[in-house]
C-alpha cells in the first residue's frame, strides 16, 4: 500500500537520514520540546533535546517554525519525536493516519502524554496499530503507566523490568561518565536503534535509558 502525501499544519520537521543513535536512513519527525510536551514531568527540566547539538545548532527554533510535510512513501523505520511529543487529539489522529497508511513501515515513539487523561484514549488507538510500537516514558516522579503498555524507564528506577538500551550499554570498559557517546571511546553492544530493532520491531518488553 502506498501512502498518500500528508501535509498538515502541525509544527515540526521531517527528516529521513536518521542520526548516530537511530541509524542511517531512519525517518524522523521532530517538534519543539516543552511546547509540545503536555505530559512533561519535573524530570524534564534536564531534557536532552534542550542541550548539546540541539542547542548548538538552534534546532528548537527550526522545529517550532517548520511545518511537517511527509513524502508519499516512508522508509522502513520511522521514529516519532527525538524532540517533542504528542500534544493534541488532532495531532495524534494525524499520526494514526500516517501509521495506518504505511503498513510496511515500523513506527515507534516514547511519550509522556499517556499521563494526560484526555489524550490517553487516542494514544491507545495509535498504540493498537500493528506497525506502531508506543512506549510510555516514565521516571521516578511519575506514576506507573497503564499495565499493558511497553515502558521506557530512566536507569535507576526500582520499578524497571526489561532490557537496558543496548546502544547505550558498553561492550568494553568506558569512562565512568560514558552514556553512549562514541567520541568518548564508547563501543556499544548495538551500534544503533536500526541494528538493534528491540524498540521499533519487537512487540513486547520494556527498556531503560541512561541520562544523556
Amino acid at each position: 500500500m502506498v501512502a498518500i502525501t500528508l501535509a498538515q499544519n502541525f509544527s515540526g520537521t521531517y527528516g529521513h537520514n536518521g542520526n548516530d543513535k537511530l541509524g542511517k536512513g531512519v525517518s524522523t519527525v521532530n517538534r519543539e520540546a516543552g511546547e509540545t510536551c503536555p505530559g512533561a514531568s519535573d524530570f524534564c527540566v534536564e531534557c536532552y533535546a534542550m542541550k548539546g547539538n540541539f542547542k548548538r545548532f538552534n534546532l528548537q527554533a527550526k522545529f517550532a517554525s517548520g511545518t511537517i510535510n511527509l513524502p508519499k512513501t516512508l522508509r522502513d523505520l520511522f521514529r516519532w519525536h527525538v524532540s517533542g511529543d504528542f500534544d493534541s487529539i488532532e495531532y495524534i489522529h494525524f499520526a494514526i493516519e500516517v501509521v495506518r497508511n504505511n503498513p510496511n513501515t515500523h513506527f515507534w515513539a516514547y511519550t509522556r502524554s499517556w499521563d494526560v487523561p484526555e489524550l490517553l484514549p487516542h494514544l491507545e488507538t495509535l498504540r493498537a496499530i500493528p506497525n506502531m510500537q508506543l512506549f510510555a516514558s516514565c521516571d521516578t516522579t511519575m506514576p506507573m503507566p497503564p499495565e499493558d503498555w511497553r515502558v521506557g524507564y530512566i536507569a535507576g528506577d526500582d520499578r524497571f523490568r526489561g532490557m537496558p538500551c543496548l546502544e547505550q550499554e558498553c561492550s568494553k570498559q568506558c569512562p565512568t561518565d560514558c552514556v553512549g557517546n562514541p567520541k568518548k571511546g564508547h563501543v556499544s553492544k548495538m551500534p544503533d536503534c536500526k541494528t538493534c530493532g528491540y524498540c521499533p520491531i519487537k512487540t513486547r518488553g520494556n527498556v531503560s535509558f541512561k541520562l544523556h
